[in-house]
């Protein structure tokens, strides 16, 4: 007899966790999505399977009255911090992408909001990130949780980590796409490193493979005892920094608001 292969939803069902909403369940058994002119198209540059259990276990942990994700696409990512907020109780959503009616997307996140029913839920901004976190945190916003997932530059997630972290309750968790990613593997750094934030939960990627990465990481660990200033992180944080390394997608948690000095500064 042939054994039929359950999807995720159905295993989900099987141990009593809530089923994932019908539109995501569909786009992760074909790959594709429906558009809101009929047509149906391929779907490319978001977040996997594990990567949207990390978002849904973050959300969960939160419980979000107010949540900020950055970047909408086809709206994935979206669908599964939607969904988890549904399950976890009322909440709202506050979006931004610029791109979103581009050539690329064609409106297909909106869409797709719309279609899972979570309409009501989401505040989208058609605009850059940069333009809307600075009027939301002047505005006096407060949020539980947030996804970056703009544009992939250092100094571009910078800023949006900057305003996020204003207006991120202290026990909120901000989670980053894509930190293989130099820039944003960088930026995961510098919050470890000189913020108060913690490791909550992470997707792994593989490893890195080679003699000469081992060997690097080798040398960092043995020099760093002799070449320690007022600069050098401390060993609790290069522990933080090799647990982001194994991720390509990291949720770290705010333990305290920023009380640094107006000169701090711990090398990253």
């Amino acid at each position: 007899m042939e054994l039929k292969k359950n999807s995720r939803a159905d295993i989900l069902g099987f141990f009593g966790m809530p089923l994932m909403n019908p539109v995501l369940q569909e786009i992760e058994r074909t790959g594709t999505t429906l558009l809101s002119s009929g047509e149906r198209t391929q779907v490319r540059a978001h977040v996997d399977a594990a990567s949207g259990d990390v978002l849904r276990r973050a959300v969960e942990a939160t419980q979000p009255r107010v949540a900020c994700e950055v970047g909408l696409a086809f709206g994935v990512s979206t669908l599964h911090i939607l969904d988890a907020m549904k399950h976890s109780g009322d909440g709202v959503l506050l979006g931004m992408d610029p791109s979103q009616h581009s050539e690329t997307w064609r409106g297909g996140g909106l869409a797709n909001v719309q279609r899972a029913g979570f309409a009501d839920r989401y505040r989208f901004h058609e605009e850059t990130s940069q333009a809307c976190l600075p009027r939301l945190a002047a505005a006096g916003t407060r949020i539980q949780f947030a996804f970056l997932d703009g544009w992939h530059t250092f100094d571009h997630t910078l800023v949006d980590f900057f305003y996020v972290d204003q207006m991120l309750d202290v026990g909120g968790i901000v989670v980053l796409d894509d930190v293989g990613y130099p820039g944003l593997q960088r930026l995961a750094h510098f919050i470890v490193t000189n913020r108060a934030y913690e490791f909550f939960d992470g997707a792994s990627r593989p490893a890195p493979s080679g003699w000469r990465q081992h060997a690097k990481r080798s040398v960092q660990a043995a020099l760093r005892p002799l070449v320690r200033d007022n600069f050098t992180p401390g060993d609790e944080a290069c522990k933080l920094k090799l647990r982001v390394d194994g991720c390509k997608l990291v949720a770290l948690r705010k333990r305290a608001d920023d009380g640094r000095s107006y000169n701090h500064f711990a090398a990253f």
